[in-house]
């Protein structure tokens, strides 16, 4: 919506001081229909707290909002299989997928070691993974 908080502010000032007759109303041309996709709706949802703790966790990790990550899970689990999977659901499977098989070869590793020098390997492989390829 490129300059369309400019344009929209202009209107309602326009309308804050200039009224319309009925007419005008009546004859009114309807504008372009919107997307249904691209409208988007607020609501409100009550959650026990540490359920909240726990999606404001879980969005910190990867970066987003809780309502934006929110709205991944809720995305994905109306998605219907034949119809186009949203990109944001597709980007949540992949970072839980990253996620889960980093911790799942450092507890490989842990397993494997079962003594202290492991934690100094692990931390090894932690920086190599933060290391731009």
């Amino acid at each position: 919506m490129a300059g369309g908080g400019v344009e929209l502010e202009a209107i309602a000032e326009y309308y804050e001081t200039h009224e319309l007759t009925e007419d005008e109303i009546m004859g009114a041309e309807p504008g372009e229909p919107v997307a249904a996709e691209s409208v988007m709706i607020a609501t409100s949802l009550r959650l026990p707290k540490p359920v909240m703790d726990e999606v404001r966790r879980r969005a910190r990790e990867r970066g987003l909002t809780p309502t934006a990550i929110m709205r991944e899970w809720i995305e994905a689990a109306v998605a219907v299989p034949d119809e186009v999977v949203p990109l944001s659901v597709v980007v949540a499977a992949a970072a839980r997928y990253q996620q889960q098989e980093r911790a799942a070869r450092v507890d490989q590793h842990f397993r494997r070691a079962r003594h202290w020098e492991a934690l100094e390997a692990a931390e090894h492989l932690h920086r190599a993974e933060k290391t731009p390829r």
